[in-house]
């Protein structure tokens, strides 16, 4: 069963990232960041993402986080206003019961209109997974996510009430009323040929892991051969993070000293954690950081050094505004109009990109930053 895009987009979008564990200048170090995800902090680094230009930011599901996303994303749409950013809210299926889900979600963008995305993951960590008391394989949890999605469409679409009946889920005279005020977009990433099946058949956003551009390309041919068969458009994205500067030395200095602190203890339990992983997606990020030269760089522009110290995408666009900003110019065009970002410490990291790359994507060239002098006081 395909099912018709719900959201519309017209031009690139840019997303910043939620941190909802503590933040800092450093990665992968044995003591915490100095910087707790307080409500204030949430607050204040949506707005800054805000003022730097972005659409909306992403809130991850990870257990290791010291908050959970769903509740830590309602208390940041209550403490900010219409005008912020949106947020991108990340499930699990094997979480929720689908048909309960479908009224959380519908009820947050009534409350908050437009202000609502969600992000379907699947989970490439059988380990992780069982920290939430989900013992599904892989093919399973695929399995689920297809009806996951196809029920949260179901009930945020149809005429009530409704009824459905698998060996997955059941239930009967669901009433979701009243549905979404907006149709609430649905994101979703995987590189398994399950993954892409289903994107192609729901998702409104293909996301992908920041890779070596062959590699996107790649991707990129077998996605749309299946939007042919479909016969539904879809949006691609990219999930990286980004170190940019103001030179391309900077840059590298930068991110050098951000894994300076790298603990091998923690270097070590990320390496061990490989064997744990069976997405496909983290799969290739892993194989893909074995490849890297001495400088951790994947290709130019490209470097891995974040997959040091954390899991999921593992790589970032490194260098000069222009440099980004061209990199960003070769993704567009390749297909991809969706773009998630993070930087550490995230808040000063989305002001820097606001000023020194957003202008390049959205206004042409940069100001020029001059100092007045006539109106700045003499020194003493």
């Amino acid at each position: 069963m395909t099912h018709t895009p719900t959201f519309k987009f017209s031009t690139s979008e840019f997303l910043w990232f939620l941190q909802l564990s503590r933040d800092g200048e450093f990665i992968g170090t044995r003591e915490k960041p100095p910087r707790k995800p307080t409500l204030p902090y949430l607050q204040s680094l949506m707005q800054t993402a805000g003022e730097a230009g972005f659409d909306a930011l992403l809130t991850a599901t990870n257990y290791h986080s010291e908050h959970e996303n769903y509740t830590a994303a309602v208390a940041t749409l209550a403490r900010t206003a219409a005008s912020d950013p949106a947020l991108l809210i990340a499930v699990r299926p094997g979480m929720f019961h689908p048909a309960m889900y479908a009224k959380m979600l519908a009820t947050l963008q009534n409350l908050f209109p437009g202000r609502v995305r969600l992000n379907i993951v699947t989970g490439s960590s059988p380990a992780e997974n069982a920290m939430y008391g989900d013992f599904e394989a892989h093919a399973q949890r695929y399995e689920r996510t297809r009806e996951f999605m196809t029920i949260l469409r179901q009930l945020w679409t149809a005429q009530p009430p409704q009824s459905y009946h698998s060996d997955l889920y059941a239930f009967e005279g669901a009433v979701l009323d009243p549905p979404p005020v907006q149709p609430i977009p649905l994101y979703f990433g995987g590189a398994s040929p399950a993954a892409q099946s289903i994107a192609a058949d729901l998702a409104d956003v293909y996301l992908m892991w920041g890779e070596r551009e062959e590699m996107l390309a790649e991707r990129m041919t077998q996605m749309r051969a299946l939007e042919a068969q479909t016969g539904r458009p879809l949006r691609y994205g990219l999930r990286m993070h980004v170190v940019v500067r103001e030179t391309e030395a900077e840059a590298h200095a930068a991110a050098e000293r951000l894994i300076s602190r790298v603990d091998p203890a923690v270097r070590a339990a990320f390496v061990a954690s490989y064997a744990q992983v069976d997405g496909v997606g983290q799969q290739r990020q892993i194989e893909m950081l074995r490849g890297v030269d001495e400088r951790l760089m994947v290709e130019p522009g490209l470097w891995a050094g974040i997959g040091m110290a954390r899991s999921g995408v593992g790589v970032a666009l490194i260098g000069d505004p222009q440099q980004i900003a061209d990199k960003i110019r070769r993704y567009e065009d390749m297909g991809f109009t969706s773009f998630i970002f993070s930087g550490y410490p995230h808040l000063e990291e989305a002001r820097r990109f606001g000023e020194l790359v957003m202008p390049l994507l959205k206004g042409g060239q940069s100001e020029t930053r001059v100092i007045h002098t006539d109106q700045v006081a003499p020194v003493a």
